[in-house]
């Protein structure tokens, strides 16, 4: 079964989706840093089909809040 967020998260840092887990954060990953967190947004966005405002962005550091973040949203099921 494909994890969209972790395929998303992968690609943008190119890191092995078996290694994006929800406690992994904003620079817990060498390639997590400021520059590549806004390449992340952008790409959940295009994803995802929505906008994080900017209080999102500054919030969403870790892929469980990522996750957490698009299921309030209702794009991404609770079993996802």
């Amino acid at each position: 079964m494909s994890d969209p967020v972790a395929d998303v998260v992968a690609a943008t840092f190119g890191i092995p989706t078996s290694t994006v887990t929800d406690a992994l954060a904003f620079q817990q990953a060498r390639e997590w840093d400021s520059v590549n967190h806004l390449s992340l947004m952008l790409s959940l966005e295009d994803a995802f089909g929505l906008t994080f405002d900017d209080d999102e962005i500054v919030a969403l550091t870790s892929v469980g809040a990522i996750r957490a973040a698009l299921r309030r949203r209702g794009a991404l099921q609770p079993a996802e």
